[in-house]
């Protein structure tokens, strides 16, 4: 069989195959679910789990281990891209990274001549390595972007003491007015959910946006603390637009179902500095009544 080659062919494969979730650990094979037969597809190395060959037994279908490809992320032996962010450098995989964000693969074709390139010996057999700068974006979710380039899922990686809820009734409202100057909190803040909803839009890989949504969501329903939600609300409705409506939405509900939130000082502050916020809620509860 001829296989089509180039790096963008494999690029399209890996793609494909993400889409159809069979980097999804434990998931069985995505090929054989969308093909009821694989060899006639064109992508490479794809085979039928029944050979047909004279004296072979068929053979049955077996759930594939991805875990290599979490592991990759540890292991940089064969890393052809650096992706720097403000604290830290992460040890990737064009194939991978590019494969799941249109707009990074666009800005490594638009910018190719200059993008930096490490050294490289082809005599030695070092793998070419290129750097992408991505320290403009939010450190914490650039990581958890990274982490689900390779795992499918994320989470805070560290916790910080900072971080910590120690503040007592009376500092509360301080406190959580610093929350987003800083620079490092854990997964249990609506709001850094959605700094990784956001740069999910922003790189556009939307199964990444989903997950950070349905975080969002479980947090916001198992956490009392209001602050720590209304940091988050203020956070959603500067970071995305008003056609977005998956935080919003989300937001507008849990107003919805607790609707007694609006008697406090804070809520009704943000409602009147935050017009989007105030429409959002005024026709949800006209659409609501009919």
């Amino acid at each position: 069989m001829d296989y089509p080659r180039g790096p963008q062919k494999l690029v399209e494969t890996v793609q494909y195959l993400i889409g159809q979730g069979a980097f999804a650990f434990g998931s069985p094979a995505a090929v054989t679910l969308e093909f009821s037969d694989p060899r006639d597809t064109d992508i490479p190395g794809a085979q039928s789990p029944v050979e047909s060959l004279t004296g072979r037994q068929p053979r049955k279908l077996t759930m594939l281990d991805f875990s290599w490809l979490r592991n990759s992320l540890k292991d940089d032996s064969y890393a052809d891209l650096t992706l720097i962010s403000r604290t830290k450098q992460y040890s990737a995989h064009r194939v991978v990274v590019c494969s799941q964000s249109p707009v990074i693969i666009k800005k490594f074709q638009s910018q190719f001549q200059n993008t930096k390139q490490d050294p490289s010996c082809d005599a030695c057999g070092a793998t070419p390595r290129y750097c992408f700068d991505i320290s403009q974006d939010d450190p914490q979710a650039v990581d958890c972007l990274v982490q689900y380039f390779y795992r499918q899922d994320y989470q805070s990686s560290s916790s910080n003491p900072a971080a910590e809820d120690t503040r007592s009734d009376e500092a509360e409202g301080a406190i959580s007015s610093s929350v987003l100057k800083q620079s490092s909190i854990d997964d249990s803040y609506p709001i850094f959910h959605v700094r990784v909803y956001a740069l999910a839009e922003f790189y556009n890989v939307p199964a990444l946006k989903e997950l950070a949504l349905e975080k969002f969501n479980r947090v916001i329903q198992d956490n009392s603390e209001l602050d720590r939600f209304l940091d988050g609300v203020e956070e959603a409705y500067e970071s995305t637009i008003q056609e977005d409506r998956g935080l919003r939405d989300t937001i507008v509900n849990f107003f919805y179902k607790h609707s007694d939130l609006l008697k406090e000082e804070r809520v009704q502050d943000i409602i009147q500095d935050t017009n989007s916020l105030a429409y959002d809620l005024l026709m949800h509860w006209e659409d609501v009544r009919y």
